[in-house]
């Protein structure tokens, strides 16, 4: 009869410290960048069993309390739109598949108002967005397969008083089409 070794928790090595390769969440800006809209480089750290990317992280500042999570799955080839907060700013984390993430500043105080950003992401640029409250946005999948990206919003979700307004994805007073 085989006599079976016992496992302790001496028996476990402790993982190495790591440093990020570049600057940890670094602000990523685009031409004519909508105020308020943040982007952040998400770094992958991979290895042979896989990747791991920090979504949020209290090391990144206090403004990246998360009080809310969720997991979004865009069809493949679908369209989400168009949607917009009053109350809450969206943090966006993007990091598989092939995305166009549209917004447009309906603002009117604001200094982009009216101004229409086009962002490509997910595996092949790796993104936390924030998107602030009355900011209108869209999410289309480009892929031929379903992705996902998740959400980590500045407020909890309110089933009985929910903070999001929408109109169709082809709605004429928005100055985009989706193919």
């Amino acid at each position: 009869m085989a006599t079976i070794d016992r496992v302790t928790l001496e028996d476990f090595v402790d993982d190495r410290p790591w440093l990020p390769e570049g600057v940890e969440n670094a602000e990523v800006r685009v031409e004519n960048q909508i105020a308020g809209v943040e982007l952040r480089r998400l770094e992958q750290r991979a290895d042979g069993r896989g990747n791991l990317v920090v979504l949020m992280s209290d090391r990144f500042g206090e403004s990246y309390r998360t009080p809310h999570v969720y997991l979004v799955t865009a069809a493949a080839r679908s369209v989400r739109a168009w949607v917009y907060h009053k109350r809450q700013s969206d943090r966006l984390a993007y990091t598989q598949g092939r995305l166009r993430v549209v917004l447009y500043d309906l603002r009117p105080d604001s200094p982009t108002h009216q101004v229409l950003n086009v962002l490509e992401v997910g595996a092949a640029n790796k993104v936390l967005l924030t998107i602030p409250p009355f900011v209108v946005h869209a999410v289309q999948n480009l892929g031929d397969e379903d992705s996902c990206f998740v959400n980590m919003p500045t407020r909890a979700y309110d089933p009985a008083n929910p903070d999001k307004s929408r109109l169709p994805k082809d709605h004429p007073g928005i100055p985009y089409r989706f193919e």
